[in-house]
């Protein structure tokens, strides 16, 4: 293929890579009248692979990089697809980079703020993604790349895609028998069997995230009895990550998070839904040359392109780009609501929730800011922000709990932490406070108990305001039903109860998993270690089960 010339037009200059039924070449393209010639990615199918299944995937990829590539930056372009002599080829834009296997090594994990980076970045290419209900099922380090001009990652190969035709997100018809593709590792248990849900994707960025936190490849992390998988033993990273890893990743994909926009909203609640599904009137957007405008049902132009970008029409009203700025639209084309917010959703019930700047909040039709901020929903209620005043709205965007507080976070398991001046209490959700703010700082409940301060000590209390454990120094987070507390300079373990179920005697104390902890004696206690030993494991009764010459 070397130097061969494609449709008098693409010159194959190298080869890139070639996979199981294609191979992949940089050209360049002799028909644009500049020097040196722009390159191009051009992909093969391989002679030997062409078949019924493998022509239709190479051509519904064809078919997916237009409809996506045109409207995002972070998915590649395709230039064209055909046929030459018996051969089928496509042209795709080149990204210049690497991809992340060259960054994700063995043995050298990210932090934690590293990987919430990646996620953010992975998940809003992905969002777009599904929400033309698309389906990539090969997602992996290999296939996004970080482009050498901005440092943005572009995801690629589009090889696998599946289309969902009438969407109907992860119930178990919602897609039908079809060829097991995908990677071992990243690959769910329903995608290998060929039955790929969206929450698949998801699946396959969660592993991507746990091969970050812990430098280890996903073919080597065990699992349980269960089929989940054991990892956070390798990571140092928090609770509410670890969480939201763990949802991403679960064996049964009803267990897992329903979108990428939801995954999202969990690692940022700011996140705005920019791809809302809504009421969708006969207008629709298309884009001639670099601009948007709308065609009819007869397909139509009746509205000018003009636009930057373009999003559907609900409630009689669309969202548009104008520059860098998003406003509103009628259907007569006439800019109704300025273009002044960075982020913007469609109208449902009267309201749009729009971001500025780092600030989310909702606006009316007139383009009215009906809140300074506001957040995701938690439990049917959202935390918002009015005149340096938090308070609470319910679906219908009315406020059930007027603004009182001055911060505010968000409900779990029927209470909310509330700041009242320098103090810490509870609400329930008719705002009474149950718990009143005498706390120097509080979290959420979690299985009936809440973390709380109090002075420089920490301690749990259940949901009458009552200390259910003795007051810590330091507090780590739960793993498998315990967690590491401090009492004098040594540490122990508490129960979800709150109660000292493994004493304080040891120097360093870690999470437990698979039912063992390791732990570290510096001053040995007589008895609890053989002579001359310091480091161990534990099982749950605090019982030395094993030694190790390091943690």
């Amino acid at each position: 293929m070397i130097e061969q010339i494609l449709r008098q037009r693409y010159k194959i200059l190298d080869k890139l890579g070639a996979g199981g039924v294609g191979e992949t070449y940089i050209a360049e393209d002799l028909d644009i009248p500049v020097s040196p010639k722009p390159k191009c990615v051009v992909k093969r199918l391989h002679p030997k692979a062409i078949d019924g299944d493998n022509q239709r995937l190479f051509q519904k990829e064809a078919e997916i990089l237009y409809k996506l590539g045109e409207n995002h930056d972070q998915i590649p372009k395709l230039f064209a697809y055909f046929e030459e002599n018996g051969e089928f080829f496509l042209v795709q834009e080149l990204i210049e980079g690497h991809n992340l296997s060259e960054e994700l090594i063995q043995g050298k994990p990210w932090s934690e703020a590293e990987v919430t980076k990646l996620l953010q970045e992975i998940l809003d290419v992905l969002a777009f993604v599904h929400q033309h209900n698309v389906i990539h099922r090969d997602i992996k380090p290999s296939n996004i790349m970080r482009r050498k001009s901005d440092g943005k990652l572009i995801l690629i190969d589009f090889g696998a895609v599946k289309e969902v035709g009438k969407l109907k997100i992860n119930s178990d018809d919602s897609t039908t028998l079809t060829i097991g593709i995908g990677t071992f590792g990243y690959m769910p248990s329903e995608q290998a069997l060929g039955k790929p849900k969206l929450s698949s994707d998801i699946y396959a960025v969660g592993m991507m995230a746990i091969q970050a936190l812990t430098g280890i490849s996903p073919k080597q992390l065990p699992e349980d009895e269960n089929g989940e998988l054991i990892w956070q033993n390798h990571a140092h990273v928090s609770a509410e990550l670890t969480n939201i890893i763990n949802k991403m990743v679960r064996y049964h994909f009803n267990q897992r998070y329903q979108s990428a926009i939801e995954v999202l909203q969990e690692i940022k609640p700011d996140t705005v839904q920019e791809f809302s599904p809504s009421a969708i009137s006969a207008l629709t957007p298309v884009k001639v040359e670099d601009k948007w405008g709308y065609k009819d049902q007869n397909g139509q132009l009746v509205i000018t392109p003009q636009f930057d970008k373009a999003g559907k029409f609900a409630e009689g009203m669309a969202e548009v780009k104008i520059g860098s700025k998003w406003g509103y639209i009628d259907q007569s084309g006439r800019v109704v609501i300025k273009p002044e917010f960075d982020k913007v959703g469609s109208f449902c019930e009267g309201q749009a929730r729009v971001k500025i700047g780092e600030k989310c909040t909702y606006i009316d039709k007139t383009g009215k800011i009906l809140f300074d901020e506001a957040s995701s929903f938690f439990e049917g209620l959202a935390r918002v922000k009015i005149c340096d005043r938090y308070g609470y709205i319910d679906k219908t965007i009315q406020v059930v709990i007027p603004p009182q507080f001055d911060k505010a976070w968000n409900f779990s398991e029927g209470l909310a932490v509330v700041k009242i001046g320098d103090r810490y209490g509870y609400i329930d959700k008719t705002g009474e406070l149950v718990n009143q703010p005498r706390f120097d700082r509080a979290w959420s409940f979690s299985e009936g108990i809440a973390l709380v301060r109090i002075s420089d000590k920490y301690a749990y209390i259940d949901k009458n305001g009552e200390l259910a454990s003795q007051l810590f120094d330091e507090v780590g987070s739960f793993s498998e039903g315990l967690a590491t507390v401090k009492i004098n300079e040594k540490w122990g373990y508490i129960d979800k109860t709150g109660q000292l179920v493994i004493q304080p005697h040891f120097s360093v104390a870690s999470n437990f998993c698979q039912g063992k902890a390791s732990v570290e004696l510096k001053n040995k206690l007589l008895g609890l270690l053989p002579m001359g030993d310091q480091v161990g494991y534990i099982d749950k009764t605090g019982k030395f089960i094993s030694q190790q010459s390091e943690l």
